[in-house]
């Protein structure tokens, strides 16, 4: 179902570690190999159909964070951060539909029992090491996010509802804190694409260990970065369009770039 490219334009990375020795082809893509795996990860999202499941997690998900910002305003300048660090887990939180992907691909029908049976393989320690990360690196992002305001908007005084929007669009702070913002948040999602552009699906596909996993997913990004950093802009701005209304277009979003994921590892390495 999956064409890949030709190994010819491609390099070689020898890893090693608890599992067995061996070479991961590492090859050169271009820009329509991004939206043949856009449209690839269409087809699987209309054949799985998982925006129901989707929502059933991200209704709680907005409504929690509603309540909290109506509860508690002071937390109104982490609304924000919170969602756009969506983009920072998004590598382990749509791995489920990697898996999906991968079995279509396998057997020709997105089954459920069998795409889940590879989370119960010894592969879910690096799974599982490689989503720990994520979480770091999302808890991180919080953490400065939570500086860049203090030390910007944050100056001026608190500030609710209208009237903290109202000092981020028209005051200096408020402008420094955006451009502050989006240089870190740029580069928390620069670290998060060389990590997770491929090492979950690889950590899914085969035995490795969580150094290999990124190792061959840093080297992926070295070998491709125009067409990687395209990438990166697809998802940030996808994400982005997601979040709208109230988090609901992440319904769609998340999975077709869980199952497009999977086709950008297959079309990067072998």
């Amino acid at each position: 179902m999956n064409a890949v490219p030709s190994a010819g334009d491609s390099t070689l990375l020898t890893t090693s570690g608890p599992a067995a020795r061996r070479e991961f082809e590492i090859r050169q893509i271009h820009f329509n190999d991004l939206w043949e795996a856009l449209r690839l990860g269409i087809a699987d999202w209309r054949a799985c159909r998982t925006e129901v499941m989707v929502l059933a997690v991200l209704l709680p998900v907005a409504a929690i964070m509603l309540g909290a910002v109506t509860a508690a305003p002071n937390l109104l300048p982490f609304l924000f951060p919170v969602c756009a660090g969506l983009a920072l887990l998004g590598p382990m939180v749509t791995l489920w539909f990697v898996a999906l992907s991968r079995e279509r691909e396998r057997s020709g029908v997105a089954s459920a029992e069998q795409a889940a049976a590879v989370f119960d393989s010894s592969r879910l320690n690096t799974i599982q090491s490689l989503g720990l990360l994520c979480i770091v690196l999302f808890l991180a992002w919080l953490a400065v996010a939570g500086v860049v305001y203090t030390h910007t908007l944050g100056q001026t005084g608190p500030a609710r509802g209208l009237e903290f929007f109202v000092r981020v669009f028209t005051t200096a702070a408020g402008w420094e804190m955006i451009v502050l913002g989006y240089l870190t948040g740029a580069a928390f999602a620069l670290v998060t694409l060389c990590i997770g552009l491929v090492s979950f699906p690889l950590a899914l596909d085969q035995d490795v260990s969580t150094w290999q996993a990124i190792t061959v997913s840093a080297r992926a990004v070295i070998r491709n970065p125009v067409v990687v950093l395209a990438w990166g802009f697809v998802v940030a701005t996808l994400m982005a369009a997601g979040t709208v209304p109230a988090l609901l277009g992440l319904s769609v979003v998340m999975p077709v770039l869980g199952h497009a994921t999977w086709h950008i590892y297959r079309r990067l390495v072998a």
